[in-house]
C-alpha cells in the first residue's frame, strides 16, 4: 500500500512540474524563432 501511495504522490507532482516545464521550453524557442526572424529582416 506505501509504495502506490508513494507512486501517486510523485505522479502528482511530475505532472504538476510538467507544465511548467513545457511552457518554458516553448516560449524558448519561440524565442530563438523570433531572433532568427528579426535578424534575416535586417539583412534585407
Amino acid at each position: 500500500m506505501w509504495h502506490f501511495i508513494k507512486f501517486l504522490l510523485l505522479s502528482l507532482i511530475t505532472f504538476g512540474i510538467y507544465p511548467l516545464y513545457f511552457y518554458v521550453t516553448r516560449q524558448e524557442r519561440t524565442n530563438e524563432l523570433l531572433e532568427e526572424i528579426l535578424d534575416k529582416l535586417k539583412k534585407k
